[in-house]
């Protein structure tokens, strides 16, 4: 289980009595999670989740605070910070940054259908456009991304050298190219989710009714985003991995019909497919060497990505934007 500081029912009772939620009637700690410890509570008014905030700095938290504010308030169905009765959203718990939140109904999938990507679409198009006046930068750009892989090639991604290397220096050529030789730099941008995994959405049936997990939002290009999405929910990771072109469009579909692609976007999607599965790669990658040998945390396999990435260079599966 991974929560990272242990919490007795004794401790969120006596947080959550200064909200008005009701009386305090259960917690459970939440498995599934890589980087933050989160609990479901249940009180007499409903049912909540309390995070605690173990990574990245507590600096941050006010722009996690208007995001999701600024979401909610565009009826996207998303957790917002619950004051308390004195008006304050963030607080302090066992020296950690702590937030409550409602917690949301529905389910994660797992079998992802072409109509459940339309969806995704759909609503991620409606998240890029909401995301008010807000900007923050990420500690995991395009440029972090790309030298911590370079970092990699000479021990732990040595097996992968002979087809991975031409790879992240046209990807770094490509970041640094002038401003004029490169579409990127004239790309859409807007606070991004950045992380919106098939285990950060829930659905009812093809109805989505949460998008959780903000804690990566920051900055960003729009296709990026579309890219993280494309990288989990429309590959087919069987013995060979392939994209799924049914899921694929339908995903796409779903946001272009709300927000078109542009020229530019076309020109940068084979690289942008190839940064986003880089960026999880290395991100993995990271976890296991700081986490190796730990029990209790949820580490996730850096395999998957190397999979998705060598399928992009190879370019076996190439479904372009509508």
């Amino acid at each position: 289980m991974s929560v990272f500081t242990p919490l007795s029912n004794e401790e969120i009772a006596q947080f959550v009595s200064r909200f008005d939620v009701g009386d305090f009637i259960d917690a459970q700690g939440v498995s599934g999670g890589s980087e933050n410890t989160n609990y479901f509570v249940d009180c007499s008014a409903g049912s909540y989740v309390l995070t605690l905030v173990e990574r990245g700095p507590s600096a941050d938290l006010p722009f996690f605070i208007s995001l999701l504010d600024c979401l909610h308030n565009a009826e996207l169905p998303v957790p917002y910070a619950i004051a308390d009765r004195d008006g304050t959203a963030l607080h302090t718990l066992k020296n950690r940054p702590a937030l409550l939140q409602p917690k949301l109904t529905g389910n994660h999938v797992d079998d992802v259908t072409a109509r459940q990507c339309t969806a995704l679409g759909a609503m991620l198009a409606k998240l890029h456009q909401s995301a008010c006046d807000l900007k923050r930068i990420s500690d995991r750009g395009p440029g972090w991304t790309v030298q911590k892989a370079l970092s990699f090639l000479d021990r732990e991604w040595r097996d992968h050298r002979s087809w991975l290397e031409p790879s992240l220096l046209q990807l770094q050529e490509w970041l640094a190219l002038p401003d004029r030789e490169n579409p990127a730099t004239t790309l859409p941008t807007t606070v991004i989710h950045g992380d919106l995994f098939r285990d950060n959405v829930l659905f009812d049936g093809e109805t989505i009714t949460g998008v959780i997990d903000f804690y990566n939002a920051a900055s960003g290009w729009t296709l990026f985003d579309i890219a993280v999405c494309v990288n989990d929910w429309c590959v087919d990771s069987g013995d060979k991995f392939s994209l799924n072109a049914e899921r694929t469009l339908a995903l796409l579909t779903g946001y272009g019909n709300t927000r078109p692609f542009n020229a530019e976007e076309q020109a940068c999607w084979q690289k942008m497919l190839q940064l986003a599965a880089l960026r999880f790669w290395v991100s993995r990658q990271q976890y296991v060497l700081e986490h190796k040998g730990q029990q209790g945390i949820l580490v996730k396999d850096p395999g998957y990505f190397h999979r998705v990435m060598q399928m992009h260079v190879q370019g076996n599966d190439i479904v372009e934007l509508p």
